[in-house]
């Protein structure tokens, strides 16, 4: 299992020792969309380290490298989306991979047995196409709603930080109202319910000017980043000693 982090705009700045760092600044051609030359070196980086571990993959302009992490699984899988948007827009700019419409290209993947999108509004999930796609919108969870693991397969996890409230993340998208708490509790029953192939994070924010509010995004995304990676690597670790 190897543990690393993509950092496109420095948002991480060496704040996590303990991970892989990979300074992807000079890949032209990445943020909202990503072209074909900048698809192939993303491609090259992940051959060499494998989808194994928990990666951070720098805000939500970048999103889409999990549908190039995902393309590295060749046996049936599920994957979990915990976002607060679907990522499933029609292609903008000709048929280019971007951060709005990744996912909807992953559910083209042929080993993808079932996608669980996680945390949109329900009003969001209303135009979704159900083709393995299970829903569970914010309201339900709110409400209450356990999420029922209907797969026998091992699963990629991907999280984008805009699911949350402001008060546990500060992202450059528009976002939701989970707690951390809550969050945390999703990605622990299908950690401790599934076999896991990988974990991603993105949901910095590295559009801020101001000097205070920038202190302000980096403590809080860095609390969160934190609290999240400790609850998989306490579970990873507890289950790989059984």
């Amino acid at each position: 299992m190897r543990n690393y982090v993509f950092d496109f705009t420095h948002s991480y700045k060496g704040d996590y020792p303990q991970l892989t760092y990979y300074d992807c600044s000079d890949i032209e051609g990445t943020r909202l969309f990503c072209d074909q030359h900048a698809e192939k070196q993303l491609k090259e980086m992940i051959s060499k380290n494998g989808i194994s571990g928990i990666h951070f993959i720098d805000s939500g302009d970048y999103h889409y490298i999990t549908k190039l992490m995902t393309d590295f699984i060749y046996e049936p899988f599920d994957l979990v989306l915990i976002d607060h948007h679907t990522d499933m827009q029609s292609s903008i700019v000709g048929d280019m991979l971007s951060c709005g419409n990744w996912a909807k290209k992953a559910l083209q993947n042929p080993f993808l047995h079932r996608l669980y999108l996680i945390g949109p509004s329900k009003h969001d999930l209303k135009s979704v196409e159900r083709n393995k796609v299970l829903s569970f919108s914010i309201e339900e969870l709110d409400q209450g709603a356990t999420i029922p693991l209907e797969t026998k397969y091992p699963v990629y996890i991907s999280i984008d930080k805009d699911v949350l409230d402001e008060r546990y993340a500060m992202t450059n998208w528009n976002q939701g109202d989970m707690s951390l708490g809550m969050l945390e509790d999703v990605l622990a029953h299908f950690l401790k319910n599934c076999e896991v192939i990988g974990i991603d994070i993105c949901g910095d924010d590295p559009d801020i000017d101001d000097y205070p509010t920038y202190i302000k995004a980096e403590r809080i995304n860095n609390l969160s980043d934190d609290a999240l990676y400790q609850t998989a690597m306490k579970i990873l670790k507890r289950r790989q000693k059984k």
